[in-house]
């Protein structure tokens, strides 16, 4: 009988090897290396979350205790490792949030998004970090899971607060600078009524001895002077009748501006006593129309009334109202050569519309917001600059504004212009 060879002892760990799947046959043929490669991988991948500078929690959806974090947390909250691990999520946020916690992490949206900030429990005294966070729930083999990311935003905070500061203080020196004007606008209005007052008595004495000089000049002196005789004097005679004449024109065209200036300083300081009643439109435009037809007469220009019929009251001041047409009238005549000037009124809403149309020069786009500003005119006229005091739009506009309404331009060069403006109707109130 053959002796068999002698057998080496078996190797204890080579078993356990052979028992578990891991021997020299096997592994080849098993999972090892697959997994080996995932393991670095991941590891790569988590050396690659803790550089971000986002700060990332894994939470335990059910009990809110935090399972896992990566990237800035550390730095972010100033702590150690295992002062997170299996803490509440909720430590770490404002007591007026911590206490909706549990709502956070059974959202029905799929992200959730707000601002707040994080301080860990640990260091009190360390101001807390703004942060912009976003939870995201996650479910995995029955386990619910909050992945939560939380973005640093101080820099940002510190930028708004700077921007606000200056924001504020920008609103404060504008509030000052306002007062400022208001006080400047409200001397000016005064100086200029003040003004006013102390011209107009002189200026009537003015023009009553212009007057007086003239009438006199034709009943007692001219008639006596011989005009054969003396031709020269004659000349002189015609040239002094023409001078008395523009000292009473100047005269009234400056007590029409001192005028419009005392108006519209009563406008301005709100002291202008309006009678308002309920008034049919035709009560403040027919009466326009009329006084202002001899404008048109001596011209090619027709004056047409297109106003609506039906139209229901509006609450007015009649006497200022008939100001308002009369001096959109009157533009309208300095400015149209021919074609026609047209007065419309009708009903748009809850308002009553009122629009003077003319086929004149128009108005360029950049002057139709300083045509309302005080003392500023249009372009020149048909013949030479208006004879105006370049209130009377100024003017216009606080009327209407005074009785709820809003007075604008419509207009093109070549292509005329349309003034209108609106006021509110009485409520139920009978078309007239």
């Amino acid at each position: 009988m053959k002796r068999r060879a002698d057998r080496p002892a078996p190797d204890p760990g080579a078993e356990r090897e052979k028992l578990i799947g891991l021997g020299r046959r096997s592994i080849g043929k098993s999972y090892y290396p697959e997994l080996r490669n995932r393991l670095d991988e991941l590891e790569r991948f988590r050396a690659l979350l803790d550089r971000v500078s986002d700060a990332i929690f894994v939470v335990n959806a059910d009990t809110g205790l935090i399972v896992d974090f990566s990237g800035a947390t550390l730095s972010m909250l100033d702590c150690g490792r295992e002062s997170l691990l299996d803490m509440p999520f909720k430590g770490l946020l404002p007591e007026h949030i911590a206490r909706y916690a549990d709502n956070l992490f059974n959202i029905s949206t799929e992200t959730l998004s707000l601002e707040t900030e994080f301080r860990h429990p640990a260091t009190p005294d360390r101001l807390p970090v703004p942060v912009e966070m976003t939870l995201r729930i996650v479910e995995h083999r029955e386990v619910r899971q909050a992945i939560v990311v939380a973005r640093d935003i101080s820099e940002r905070k510190r930028s708004e607060e700077s921007m606000k500061k200056s924001h504020d203080e920008l609103e404060v020196r504008v509030r000052e600078r306002t007062r400022e004007l208001a006080r400047a606008n409200k001397a000016k209005t005064e100086f200029l009524s003040i003004v006013s007052h102390e011209l107009r008595t002189p200026l009537t004495s003015i023009i009553g001895f212009a007057k007086i000089i003239r009438k006199k000049l034709a009943e007692r002196v001219f008639p006596a002077v011989d005009r054969d005789r003396d031709p020269k004097l004659c000349k002189e005679m015609d040239r002094i009748g023409k001078n008395i004449d523009i000292i009473e024109a100047e005269g009234e065209r400056l007590t029409a501006l001192i005028n419009d200036v005392l108006d519209l300083a009563k406008l301005e300081a709100n002291k202008v006593e309006y009678r308002m009643e309920p008034l049919a439109p035709a009560e403040f435009l027919r009466p326009a129309m009329d006084s202002s037809s001899a404008l048109f007469q001596a011209s090619e220009v027709l004056f047409l009334n297109e106003v609506g019929p039906d139209l229901p009251q509006v609450m007015g001041d009649r006497h200022r109202l008939i100001q308002v047409m009369v001096n959109l009238f009157s533009n309208a005549a300095k400015f149209t050569r021919q074609g026609s000037v047209t007065c419309r009124a009708e009903l748009v809403g809850a308002h009553l519309r009122v629009s003077v149309v003319d086929t004149g020069a128009g108005i360029p786009q950049e002057q139709q917001t300083s045509i309302f500003d005080k003392f500023i005119q249009g372009q020149e006229s048909l013949t030479d600059r208006p004879t105006g005091t370049g209130l009377g739009l100024p003017i216009c506009r606080q009327i209407i504004k005074d009785h709820q309404g809003h007075l604008w331009v419509e207009s093109a060069p070549g292509q005329g212009s349309r003034f209108l403006f609106t006021l509110p109707v009485i409520a139920d109130a009978k078309p007239e």
